[in-house]
C-alpha cells in the first residue's frame, strides 16, 4: 500500500488528478500457476516470461484484489500519467495534444473510408452491415457498422473464386492502435495500386474486407475520455464505464464453454461480460452475418464472405475443441482480429490448451507473421482461456485460418512509435498474410520472396528481361517453439498469372552462387517477352524448398512498349571533388504522365542506364553516405535516342563526426553515460554504460550549429540492450532551446549492433542552436546492460555547403 500512496502523491505533484481510474503497474509472478490465476482478471497484459514480470492496466478495485491475492506490484507513475493524459486529450480536437494527433475518431475513420472509395471507385466500396446497439434504440444516435471492401472488380471475370481476407480492428473500444493499423493497410493497398507491383497484384487477385471500427459506439465513449472496453448496451444493467457486453466474448462458437466463468464472465459489470446469450448484440450479429452468413443448427454456414469448408458438421460444444474436424489444407482466405496491447500473435484454441485440428499449420503461419512484427507467437490459451472470441468462432465455425494480433509496446502508444514501428512492422505482416492468402495452411511452410527486380523493366516486345529474386525459407520467429527451416530447392517465374490460376512457368531461376543449397538464395533468370502486348505486365516468382513445399509469391512490373516509344537516359554518377565513380540510386519521373522508375549506378565506373517513355523528366539522386542528393528538372528524352547526363555529387558537409576514440568532443553526459570499450564485440570506444538503474531518465546531449545548412542527416551505430518493451533508447531533437523535443528514433530490447540513418526534419534547417540528445529511460523494475552508441555523424547540405566546395575547386585551378 505504501507504493500506491507514494504513486498518488507523485501523480498529484505531476499535475495528474488521482481518482478511481486506470493505473499502469508492473506485477511479479513466480510460476505459471500464479500467472494463470492473475491473468483472467485483466485485459491488457504484457508478460516477460524470462523475468517473471507482467505489465498491467488496473483500476482501484483490481489493485485491491491484487493486494488481497498477495501479489507484489509497483505503480508505473510515468506510464499512469501518460495513460490518463491519453484518455483525456488524445481525441480532444480543440486541445490537440502533441504526440497523439495520429489517431482518427470514428467520424474521421468513416470519412477516410468514403474518400478512399471515391478516389478508387473500381477498387473499393463501403458497405453498411447493420446498426450498432445504440442505433437500434434510437435511429438518431449510434452508428451503422461499415466494411471497407477492396478488390478490383474488373478482374472478377478472369480470376473467379478470389480468396478473401477479413480483418477486424478495435472491437474493444479503448484499443486505439488497431483501427489505425487497419486503416493504414487500406490506404497502402489503394494508394499504391498501379505504382507498386505487390499492392497491384494483391488487389487484382484477392478481396479484402476491413472492419476498421468494429465497436463504434464504445469507441465514441472512449474518445470522450473514458476507459471503455465493451459496447454500450445497458439493457442488462448500467455500470458506468463498465456497462455493455464484451463483444469479443459474445460470438457463438463455444460461447460460455470454459467452466466457472474461466473464459468470460456472467457478471454484468465485469469487463468480460459475455452477454445473456451468444449473439445477443447487434454488433456481433452483424459481423457474423457478414463473415459467415447464416449458420444452421447442424453448424453449416452459408452466404458469408468466407466459405464453410470444415470436414463435416459442427460437433457438439466441448472444451476439448470441435472433435477433430480439421479444415482442408487448401482453404483459401483468412481471418484476423487486431487488439492491443501485448505484442502477441495468437491462434486457436483460446478455450483449451489442446491444439486445434489445424494446429501445426496455424503455428507455422503464425510464426511467419511474428517474424515481421517480432511479437511472441503462441496459441491463444497460453496466456489465459477465453471463450466466445472472434478467432475461435470463425476457425471453429468455418475452418478458416484465424489469428489475433495484440499490437504495441504500450496500451497508450504515442504517435512516434505507432507511426515509425507498430504500423510499418504490422503492415509488413499483413502484406505477407495477403501474399499467402491462396492457401494459408500450406504456403507459409515454403519460402517467401523477400525482394524482386526486373531489368530492364521497360522493353520492346522480344527483348529479354532479367528477373532477380531473393528467396528465403528462414523467416520464422522461433520463440516458444522451433519451425523446420529447409534449403531452397527451386524457383519459377510466371507472366501475368499465378500457377493456381493456370499460368504456365515462363522460366526457371538458377542460383546466383551456382547451386540451391541454403535456406536463403539469390536467383535469376532471363525471361522472354516475345508475344507480349504493349502495356504493363506482372512477372511473378514463387520459390519451393527442399520439403517440396512452394511458398508465397511476389511480383514485379515489366512494361512492353513499341521501340519508337522508348527513350534512354544514360550517364555516370561521380564525386565532384575527385571524379571517383559512385554507386547511387536514381529516381526518374515524368510529372505529366506519372511514370516513375529507378536506376542504379555502378560502383565500378559510375555508369547507369534508364529506359523511359519520351518526354520531360525529373531526376533525383539518392546519394550514398558522405554525399548530397541531387535534383535535375526538365530533362528532355526523345524516343529512339539516348540522352546522356553525367551527374557529379557534392560531398556532404560534416557538422559532427565522432567515433568516440579521441575523448569527449563536446557532449554533456549524465550518469551513467560514459566512454567505454569492448561492448558486445566492438573493441573500440563507444558512448554507453555497463548497467543502468530503475527509474532512469539520463541523456547524452550536445548543441549543433546548422546556420546556413539544410537537408541534414544523422547517422550512428547502436546496441540497445534494454528491458524489451519497458526501457527505451530515445533519439530526440529540439529546435527551440530544449522547450520541446521531437522523437526521431526509439529502440528497446536489442542486443546486436545496427547502423541507423535518419533524415532530420526540415525544421532543423538553418537552426543555430539545434539540441541533439540520446535519452535512456527505464521503468522501476528489471534492467539490462544498457544502450551503446558509436560513430555518431551529422552531415548537412544547403547553399553554403555547395558554395564552399565550388570555391575550393576553383581555387585549385578548375573553371
Amino acid at each position: 500500500m505504501r507504493a500506491f500512496l507514494i504513486a498518488i502523491a507523485m501523480l498529484c505533484a505531476a499535475g495528474v488528478t488521482a481518482r478511481a481510474d486506470d493505473w499502469a503497474i508492473d506485477a511479479d509472478w513466480q510460476s505459471p500457476a500464479d500467472l494463470a490465476r492473475l491473468a483472467p482478471h485483466f485485459q491488457h497484459l504484457k508478460i516477460d516470461r524470462k523475468l517473471h514480470a507482467v505489465a498491467l492496466v488496473a483500476d482501484d478495485a483490481q489493485l485491491a484484489m491484487l493486494d488481497g491475492m498477495g501479489v507484489r506490484y509497483k505503480i508505473d507513475v510515468a506510464g499512469t500519467a501518460n495513460l490518463r493524459t491519453f484518455y483525456s486529450e488524445a481525441f480532444n480536437r480543440d486541445r490537440s495534444i502533441p504526440g497523439y494527433a495520429c489517431y482518427r475518431t470514428v467520424e474521421e475513420t468513416y470519412a477516410t473510408m468514403d474518400q478512399l472509395a471515391a478516389a478508387h471507385p473500381s477498387l473499393a466500396q463501403v458497405i453498411d452491415i447493420g446498426p450498432t446497439w445504440q442505433r437500434t434504440q434510437n435511429a438518431s444516435t449510434g452508428y451503422q457498422m461499415r466494411v471497407m471492401r477492396i478488390g478490383n472488380t474488373a478482374t472478377d471475370a478472369t480470376i473467379p473464386d478470389k480468396p478473401n481476407m477479413v480483418v477486424f480492428s478495435s472491437i474493444h473500444a479503448r484499443e486505439y492502435a488497431p483501427a489505425e493499423v487497419n486503416t493504414h493497410f487500406a490506404e497502402w493497398l489503394l494508394d499504391n495500386y498501379g505504382s507498386d507491383p505487390e499492392a497491384t497484384w494483391l488487389v487484382d487477385h484477392e478481396n479484402f474486407h476491413l472492419i476498421l471500427q468494429a465497436n463504434p459506439d464504445g469507441r465514441k465513449k472512449a474518445e470522450g475520455g473514458q476507459s471503455w472496453r465493451k459496447n454500450t448496451d445497458t439493457a442488462n444493467a448500467s455500470c458506468g464505464s463498465s456497462s455493455g457486453v464484451d463483444l469479443n466474448r459474445n460470438f457463438p462458437f463455444h460461447w460460455r464453454i470454459v467452466p466457472g466463468d474461466g473464459g468470460s464472465s456472467s457478471s454484468i459489470c465485469n469487463e468480460t461480460f459475455r452477454g445473456p446469450v451468444s449473439l445477443s448484440e447487434p454488433e456481433t450479429a452483424n459481423l457474423v452475418a457478414y463473415v459467415a452468413g447464416t449458420c444452421g443448427n447442424d453448424g453449416v454456414c452459408t452466404g458469408g464472405i468466407l466459405p464453410d469448408l470444415r470436414a463435416g458438421p459442427l460437433h457438439p460444444a466441448n472444451v476439448s475443441g470441435d472433435g477433430g474436424a480439421a479444415a482442408p489444407t487448401s482453404y483459401p482466405g483468412m481471418f484476423l482480429d487486431m487488439h492491443s496491447y501485448a505484442a502477441l500473435v495468437l491462434w486457436p484454441w483460446g478455450d483449451t490448451p489442446n491444439a486445434a485440428p489445424n494446429g501445426p499449420a496455424l503455428r507455422t503461419f503464425g510464426k511467419r507473421l511474428a517474424w515481421f512484427n517480432q511479437y511472441s507467437p503462441e496459441q491463444s490459451d497460453t496466456l489465459y482461456p477465453t471463450d466466445g472470441a472472434t478467432d475461435d468462432n470463425f476457425y471453429g465455425s468455418l475452418g478458416v485460418p484465424a489469428f489475433t494480433f495484440e499490437l504495441d509496446q504500450s496500451f497508450f502508444e504515442p504517435c512516434a512509435p505507432l507511426l515509425n514501428k507498430t504500423i510499418p512492422d504490422n503492415l509488413m505482416a499483413l502484406r505477407y498474410a495477403a501474399r499467402s492468402l491462396h492457401a494459408p495452411y500450406l504456403l507459409p511452410g515454403g519460402p517467401d520472396i523477400t525482394s524482386m527486380s526486373a531489368s530492364p523493366d521497360l522493353v520492346a516486345a522480344g527483348t529479354a528481361v532479367t528477373v532477380n529474386a531473393r528467396i528465403d525459407d528462414s523467416r520464422f520467429n522461433q520463440e516458444n517453439s522451433t519451425e523446420s527451416v529447409h534449403n531452397i530447392a527451386s524457383a519459377a517465374a510466371y507472366m501475368d498469372g499465378l500457377p493456381w490460376e493456370g499460368a504456365l512457368a515462363v522460366g526457371a531461376l538458377t542460383a546466383d552462387d551456382g547451386a540451391f543449397n541454403s535456406p536463403t538464395e539469390n536467383a535469376s533468370a532471363s525471361i522472354s517477352t516475345t508475344g507480349l502486348g504493349s502495356g504493363m505486365h506482372l512477372l511473378f516468382v514463387q520459390g519451393t524448398d527442399a520439403s517440396a513445399q512452394a511458398g508465397s509469391p511476389n511480383a514485379v512490373f515489366v512494361e512492353v512498349a513499341q521501340p519508337s516509344e522508348i527513350a534512354s537516359l544514360a550517364g555516370t554518377i561521380s564525386a565532384l571533388a575527385d571524379g571517383a565513380p559512385l554507386a547511387a540510386t536514381l529516381h526518374v519521373t515524368n510529372p505529366v504522365s506519372g511514370e516513375s522508375r529507378t536506376a542504379s549506378s555502378s560502383a565500378i565506373d559510375g555508369g547507369y542506364l534508364r529506359p523511359m517513355h519520351a518526354g520531360l523528366v525529373n531526376i533525383h539522386v539518392d546519394a550514398p553516405d558522405g554525399y548530397l542528393a541531387e535534383d535535375i528538372s526538365g530533362v528532355d528524352l526523345t524516343a529512339g535516342a539516348t540522352q546522356t547526363r553525367d551527374i557529379a555529387l557534392f560531398s556532404a558537409c560534416s557538422i559532427l563526426d565522432d567515433d568516440v576514440e579521441a575523448g569527449n568532443s563536446g557532449w554533456t553526459a549524465q550518469t551513467p553515460w560514459a566512454r567505454i570499450n569492448n561492448v558486445a564485440g566492438n573493441s573500440t570506444y563507444v558512448w554507453g554504460m555497463t548497467s543502468y538503474p530503475d527509474n532512469l531518465n539520463a541523456s547524452l546531449s550536445r548543441t549543433l550549429d546548422l546556420s546556413g545548412y539544410s537537408g541534414s542527416t544523422l547517422r550512428f551505430d547502436d546496441r540497445c540492450d534494454t528491458e524489451s518493451g519497458y526501457d527505451f533508447g530515445n533519439v530526440e531533437i529540439s529546435v527551440n532551446g530544449g522547450s520541446n523535443w521531437t522523437l526521431l528514433y526509439q529502440c528497446s530490447g536489442r542486443s546486436t549492433w545496427q547502423s541507423n540513418r535518419i533524415a532530420l526534419p526540415a525544421s532543423t534547417d538553418n537552426v543555430a542552436d539545434l539540441r541533439l540528445r540520446f535519452r535512456l529511460s527505464s521503468d522501476f523494475s528489471q534492467t539490462r546492460s544498457g544502450w551503446a552508441l558509436d560513430n555518431i555523424v551529422v552531415e548537412s547540405g544547403g547553399a553554403q555547403c555547395r558554395a564552399d566546395q565550388l570555391d575550393r575547386i576553383f581555387a585549385d585551378g578548375f573553371e
